[in-house]
């Protein structure tokens, strides 16, 4: 199904919440919003991303930016259910590319750290200054990548 016809069969109101996602930057939740809004024959998950992605292309100059200043940072960091003990930066491989991933880790074996901001195709400067006045801020170290850029899957399990 291509992304016209997905679109035309989703229902108005369906229509209104994938885009309200896209604006947000929230493409997997509005993808899921595609798969279940009850369309017959059921859509591929992959033609559902993809209209997600022409609905971004469309919305482009309108997307909420990402926080990515230190105090915008450092309110969401405060929202986490913990004070973080570290910040990461860690690269990150999408369906569109590299992004630069920058998460709060917070005690306990939680796993994962929970992401904050991410960079794409950015200078990696201005994450690693950001990134290191927080850290600062906050009084936690600051863990990371090399300068190399991103780390090959393969390479990270060595």
């Amino acid at each position: 199904m291509t992304p016209h016809e997905l679109w035309t069969a989703l229902p108005q109101e369906a229509r209104e919440r994938v885009d309200a996602l896209v604006v947000r930057r929230r493409r997997l939740t509005a993808t899921e919003e595609v798969l279940k809004a009850g369309v017959v024959p059921r859509p591929a998950l992959h033609d559902c991303f993809r209209l997600v992605t022409v609905r971004t292309e469309i919305f482009a100059d309108r997307l909420v930016p990402p926080p990515r200043d230190v105090d915008a940072l450092a309110g969401k960091a405060a929202a986490l259910p913990g004070p973080p003990v570290a910040l990461e930066l860690e690269w990150d491989g999408d369906t569109q590319g590299w992004i630069l991933v920058l998460g709060a880790v917070l005690p306990g074996p939680s796993g994962r750290p929970h992401p904050l901001a991410q960079w794409r195709e950015a200078a990696w400067t201005e994450p690693l200054a950001t990134a290191r006045t927080l850290a600062d801020r906050l009084g936690v170290p600051l863990r990371g990548p090399g300068d190399d850029g991103p780390v090959p899957v393969d390479a990270r399990a060595e």
